[in-house]
């Protein structure tokens, strides 16, 4: 008898399959539980700001060019010469902001992109990925001076308490540097996964959960959900990923409480909260 027959005659044929949650599921819990309390909020997490080069198309004629992150699904990028919307959006590789930031000066001085901007000799680099090492995407196209008035001074404090000062450089017609770190509503889920032995007391999964961020379409208001594993997100959120709220939830995706990270306020479900209390006068 085969392993995989042997697991099926005793019942276990659903153990071959993945068992997944749905964030969207989760989070519609996080709100109803939140309501349940005098309409809470969700307190949000500064989240780190990618460095950006703006770069402003003075070539005298119309760039077209694929973006390698190719989000645009195949369509090719076309930055006018003309107009108020004629500059290339780049974001940088690199795991740390300074990482980034070095990609972007590199890319800076070796295209004279402040003295001349976008060029032809940029766009053929792009397209023969010769920037494949220092972009992670390009697009377009966006006002230059509104762009580059969104570059502020930042401190970023990463999870090594390591703080990481960048500063915005201006040229005439290409700038690099970031923009202030946003607020995002993002909390973290732990789920008891308990695993027994032979007659041994049951032993808690050691874990760190999973993320869920939330973000809302600017245009229609409905919400989407993105699960980002705990290793990746404290890239994102720096020291703040300690004072992120916390969800308890079951193995089955059943939400038991949620501290809020303010003053060790921990609210749970109100059906939740009479069932345990009619367990505890029993």
């Amino acid at each position: 008898m085969t392993i995989r027959k042997k697991f099926r005659r005793f019942g276990t044929r659903k153990s071959w399959a993945q068992k997944v949650l749905a964030a969207d599921n989760i989070w519609v819990q996080v709100k109803q539980v939140l309501a349940q309390h005098n309409n809470l909020v969700l307190p949000t997490t500064p989240r780190r700001p990618d460095v950006r080069l703006i770069i402003e198309n003075m070539s005298g004629h119309a760039l077209i060019f694929k973006n390698p992150g190719d989000h645009s699904d195949g369509k090719a990028e076309q930055i006018p010469s003309g107009g108020d919307k004629k500059a290339i959006m780049v974001m940088l590789k690199g795991e740390t902001l300074q990482e980034q930031y070095k990609n972007a000066q590199t890319i800076y001085e070796r295209f004279s992109l402040g003295e001349k901007g976008a060029s032809l000799q940029l766009i053929e680099a792009l397209n023969k990925g010769e920037l494949k090492d220092y972009i992670d995407e390009a697009y377009g196209p966006a006002p230059f001076d509104g762009q580059v008035e969104k570059l502020v001074d930042i401190d970023w404090t990463d999870q090594s308490n390591i703080v990481q000062h960048i500063s915005p450089h201006k040229g005439q017609y290409a700038a690099y540097g970031t923009r202030a770190a946003t607020d995002e509503m993002v909390f973290l889920v732990q789920f008891p996964i308990h695993v027994k032995g032979t007659g041994t007391t049951p032993e808690c999964v050691e874990s760190d959960g999973i993320c869920i961020a939330v973000s809302s379409d600017w245009q229609t208001g409905e919400e989407h959900t993105r699960p980002i594993v705990p290793s990746v997100a404290k890239t994102y959120y720096g020291v703040h990923f300690d004072q992120m709220p916390i969800v308890h939830a079951s193995s089955d995706g059943v939400v038991q409480d949620i501290d809020l990270k303010n003053g060790h306020q921990i609210i749970v479900p109100r059906t939740y909260q009479r069932l345990k209390l009619g367990r505890r006068f029993k």
